[in-house]
């Protein structure tokens, strides 16, 4: 690897001799390389990665190439090169020279996530000639959800009269919520007006069970998105719960458009965002959070998904990323900075938590808090703490924002729960149950999304846990997060009162080899699997690792009773000198 990493460095440094209809390439020698195929299998991923980073456009031809040339590369490969190169044409503005509708192949690959990828290049690049295959998919009921997304998505960003007739036609009455949600979302991009109609009639029918959120961030993200469905909503007759999901969805990611919020707080009920509290108010909440507060039920309350407190802040290394980590916060703050910091949000800003505000050039507004910056692209985390690369080219204006968390999400609790939340933040770090943990406990679970009969029915075998579960489609799995003391609570995972199957996924870094024993504890049920290696209804295990990145995979059955919760714990057998971080994060 060292020998592959100094060739990278002297090549791609070194200019090729270019054909005379061709520009110089960056990567000359490494492209002789590829194209000689002596590159062993295992190195091959590096040069193809580099080859999309600083290659041109005759070099990405090549790749090209291979990714449609059946034997070409193999799938794990193929998957990640349509990766590099929607990443190399969204951030460099380059696309492999010639015709590329051969990329119509892999839209209807039999592999999804094969197929998801490449409807997602062929998007980025506007390859017109998968239209008809994205149109058949995006109608399709017994397309995958993830290929019916992929293909709405595709329709808006490639456009043409035939294209958005067909989202128009998605976006209208007749068609499943979540379809309809998903095609309101893409109309966004070429008739904001049309689209708020659509909206509204569909907020007008949908339950309190129907998910807006990808409907709604398309709203938000438009330049006028939040006014225009503001004024379309006075003529729906929403449910106050509907409303009310959709208001608590909005402060969820950091916004509270005042007019868009007022029409929803009207419709939800809800009263208009509080003022600030004077300093006499804080000093009563605490009296009364120190008198009243009950920690263990505020936490319950912090983790509770309306809210998305974990969606920006991490405990015990596991949550989001966008706003402070709160695992020792308690005992460094006193209990009026917590008042303040819940209920005036933007008093003190951090300035690593400001948020920035992008105006793109095709009308878009974004937000997020800057991770790294260069002369050619941006990179922030949004509120729901996905990873935005924005191309600097792409910025049409920029603005200092505010704190994430918007002023006013407390007025979905009672005060029973605003005192409870409080309590629970005011005694993280303290000594006692919410102190600051030794991190051998698995914090950041990864849960399986819709497991297929196949997985629910019986225990997985070693080729379906390797297809299934090991190599699946990272968008397959939601996150999970374990308590302050390491449990997950199991009940949050159930479906309804049914016995629900569940596959959990945790990982480990290992620096140092050497044995590592796994206690899991639980009251249900449970299969563990190790690097794919079965340790069927052992609760207590001992495996070598080596170096890398391991995964820890459980099947739990839960029951259609209060189910207890479930807690992995690493240790360090008598003897061992492995070394190891319990992989956290979002």
């Amino acid at each position: 690897m060292k020998r592959l990493i100094s060739l990278l460095i002297v090549t791609a440094a070194l200019p090729s001799l270019a054909w005379s209809d061709e520009p110089v390439s960056a990567v000359g020698p490494l492209m002789k390389l590829y194209q000689s195929g002596r590159l062993p299998a295992e190195r091959q991923p590096a040069v193809v990665e580099m080859i999309c980073n600083r290659g041109n456009e005759h070099d990405l031809r090549v790749v090209f190439d291979k990714v449609l040339a059946p034997e070409g590369m193999p799938e794990p490969l193929r998957l990640k090169t349509l990766g590099w190169l929607n990443d190399t044409a969204h951030t460099r503005k380059l696309r492999p020279t010639g015709d590329l509708g051969g990329l119509a192949q892999l839209v209807r690959a039999k592999n999804l996530t094969v197929a998801t990828a490449a409807i997602r290049l062929a998007a980025t690049l506007s390859i017109k000639e998968v239209s008809p295959d994205l149109r058949q998919l995006a109608g399709a009921a017994d397309s995958s959800p993830e290929i019916r997304q992929a293909a709405i998505e595709g329709l808006a960003a490639i456009g043409g009269t035939d294209n958005q007739a067909a989202l128009l036609k998605l976006a209208g009455a007749g068609q499943a919520v979540p379809i309809r949600m998903r095609a309101v979302a893409a109309v966004v991009e070429f008739d904001v007006q049309a689209a708020a109609r659509e909206a509204a009639d569909l907020l007008n029918h949908a339950s309190a069970d129907d998910d807006p959120a990808v409907m709604l961030d398309a709203f938000l993200e438009h330049k006028s998105g939040s006014a225009v469905l503001a004024q379309a909503l006075p003529q729906a007759k929403l449910h106050a719960d509907v409303a009310k999901r959709a208001l608590r969805y909005m402060y969820s990611v950091g916004r509270n458009d005042a007019e868009l919020s007022n029409v929803l707080s009207a419709a939800a009920g809800v009263v208009a965002d509080p003022p600030p509290p004077t300093q006499d108010e804080v000093a009563e909440l605490v009296r009364e959070v120190l008198a009243r507060g009950d920690a263990a039920r505020g936490e319950k309350i912090f983790r509770r998904a309306d809210l998305s407190c974990m969606r920006c802040h991490s405990v015990s290394r596991a949550g989001g990323q966008v706003g402070p980590e709160l695992s020792a916060v308690g005992g460094s703050s006193p209990v009026d900075y917590m008042v303040n910091a819940v209920l005036n949000p933007n008093l003190a800003v951090k300035e690593q938590f400001v948020t920035r505000i992008f105006e793109t050039t095709d009308g878009k507004v974004l937000t997020g808090i800057v991770i790294d910056r260069d002369e050619s692209r941006v990179r922030f985390r949004d509120a729901q703490g996905k990873t935005i690369v924005l191309p600097v080219a792409d910025i049409e204006a920029e603005a200092e924002g505010k704190s994430m968390m918007p002023a006013g999400l407390t007025k979905f609790l009672t005060k029973g729960e605003l005192l409870d939340l409080i309590r629970f933040v005011s005694e993280l770090g303290k000594p006692g149950p919410y102190a600051v943990q030794p991190g051998n406990t698995i914090q950041r679970w990864r849960v399986l999304v819709r497991p297929s009969a196949e997985l629910t029915d019986a225990v997985p075998h070693l080729e379906q846990i390797r297809e299934l579960l090991q190599n699946s489609n990272p968008e397959q799995w939601s996150p999970a997060y374990s308590q302050v003391a390491g449990v997950l609570p199991l009940d949050e995972l159930r479906q309804g009162n049914q016995r629900t199957v569940v596959y959990l996924r945790g990982e480990v870094q290992v620096n140092e080899p050497g044995p590592v024993a796994v206690k899991l504890e639980t009251g249900e049920p449970t299969h563990l699997w190790i690097d794919a290696v079965a340790f069927d209804d052992q609760k207590d295990c001992e495996v070598t690792l080596e170096p890398g990145r391991h995964q820890i995979l459980v099947r739990v059955e839960i029951s259609n009773r209060p189910a207890p919760g479930l807690k992995v714990q690493l240790t360090r057998p008598a003897g061992s000198t492995a070394q190891w971080e319990i992989v956290g994060g979002s």
